[in-house]
């Protein structure tokens, strides 16, 4: 889990994945390691993938890896999501947890009319990025409601143009 966050502070902050050709320029990236884009191993590697589509990159190491990928997962394996990826296994993640979400999702066709709000706190940049860190063993629960309920519920609440809020509480905050 730290080093999921690693990474995804290196491609929100320093925008790392800019040289994704270069492995070397990812923090603990293996050499060698075998590479999937969107749950599709690639043969290309990471080549051609724009790095601002690019919502996470999840490096995994350990002895299992061979057992289920052979000598080529050895040295390590690498799961890329783009974004409409993350988004489309987000928003079916939170549609599972909280059906009400799952409708307006539905009702509107997409959640950019959706404010997300994480532990009390609006995300506003990088939203794909950060919800698709999100696990569903850390979701302690997910509400949907209009604006004017959100407002007494988030620290930082700022009005803006957005229908629908979506607060998460993630089990790290009890």
């Amino acid at each position: 889990m730290l080093l999921r966050f690693i990474i995804i502070v290196c491609l929100l902050v320093w925008r790392t994945a800019a040289m994704a050709q270069d492995l070397s320029s990812i923090p603990g990236a293996p050499e060698n390691a075998l590479i999937f884009v969107d749950s599709v191993e690639s043969k290309k590697g990471m080549e051609g993938l724009d790095p601002s589509k690019i919502a996470l990159i999840d490096i995994v190491r350990g002895s299992k890896l061979k057992e289920k990928y052979g000598p080529r997962g050895e040295n390590g394996v690498i799961f890329v999501e783009t974004v409409d990826f993350a988004r489309k296994r987000y928003t079916r993640m939170f549609g599972e947890i909280n059906p009400a979400y799952a409708i307006k999702l539905k009702e509107y066709g997409s959640d950019s009319a959706f404010q997300y709000v994480l532990d009390g706190s609006m995300i506003s940049n990088s939203i794909p990025q950060m919800l698709a860190a999100m696990e569903r063993k850390n979701i302690e629960r997910l509400v949907v409601m209009p604006p004017k309920t959100a407002k007494d519920m988030v620290k930082d609440y700022q009005p803006n143009d957005k229908v629908l809020w979506v607060l998460i509480q993630s089990k790290t905050t009890k």
